[in-house]
């Protein structure tokens, strides 16, 4: 699936409704992973993002978005994993926010087609 969620354009959202696992890409050129973040965790928990607290609770967005900015593919990718709402949430430096409902792994890995394993 694509399309905004919050405002936010994602090129491709995969939610395992089973797990309750999600990932998604977003456009690094227009949206900030902080911004991504909040857009991918109000539809995980299927709550307006208003709802539930700050990010800065748990990570500093400003860092966040600095840390895990648009970089060369041939650097490598950083990522930052951190807990936000219970939810374990993995920001990757390729544009992909993963997300965990609580005691569920977050997982990246996927098939040979580019979905969730």
């Amino acid at each position: 699936m694509s399309g905004a969620i919050a405002g936010i354009q994602l090129s491709r959202f995969e939610l395992d409704e089973e797990s309750g696992r999600c990932r998604a890409h977003y456009d690094q050129n227009t949206t900030t992973p902080s911004h991504a973040v909040i857009a991918v965790l109000g539809e995980v928990m299927g709550t307006d993002p208003t709802r539930f607290s700050p990010l800065n609770d748990s990570v500093d967005p400003d860092a966040l978005d600095a840390v895990v900015r648009v970089r060369d593919p041939h650097d490598g990718d950083v990522e930052v994993t951190f807990t936000h709402e219970g939810h374990t949430i993995t920001v990757h430096s390729y544009g992909v926010v993963a997300v965990a409902p609580p005691d569920h792994e977050v997982t990246t890995r996927t098939d040979g087609a580019g979905n969730l394993d």
